[in-house]
């Protein structure tokens, strides 16, 4: 298994040396729903498709409803999502209601263990022919 990368070219405007430059972007595949993880589980244990669906389906509840009162969800060694809120600063303690939230978000923090397999991942460059995406290097003009 790889990280799979392209090529892309981005006009920087900022810097001590803007311009024109290339870097790399990850090459993101489709995105996998709850029918297709099922669907892998279920090719590697003994529980059918279904149960696991089922599973999937209450974990989801079960993660909202914990993140919804305020507690961080561990998975495991996968990391902990963490609910968080950004508020308006007021000056009394009086003035600080809900109406000084701005808003509700949900972060996730990865383990330490999967921090490390992201570090240590390998790295695969994706050949594509789009526009926009890995422009071809120009061979120098000799005059």
């Amino acid at each position: 298994m790889s990280i799979r990368y392209i090529r892309i070219m981005r006009k920087i405007s900022v810097g001590a040396t803007p311009g024109e430059k290339f870097l790399a972007k990850i090459f993101m595949g489709e995105a996998y729903d709850f029918n297709k993880i099922a669907e892998m589980i279920a090719e590697t244990s003994a529980m059918s498709e279904g149960d696991i669906m089922s599973v999937l389906k209450q974990l989801e509840k079960v993660i909202s409803w914990q993140l919804l009162m305020g507690h961080p969800v561990k998975l495991g060694m996968l990391g902990t999502f963490y609910p968080g809120i950004s508020a308006k600063a007021v000056n009394t303690f009086e003035e600080v209601t809900p109406e000084t939230i701005r808003r509700i978000y949900c972060r996730f923090r990865p383990s330490v263990w999967l921090n490390k397999e992201l570090r240590e991942a390998k790295k695969s460059i994706e050949e594509l022919d789009v526009k926009g995406y890995q422009p071809k290097p120009v061979p120098p003009t000799g005059n």
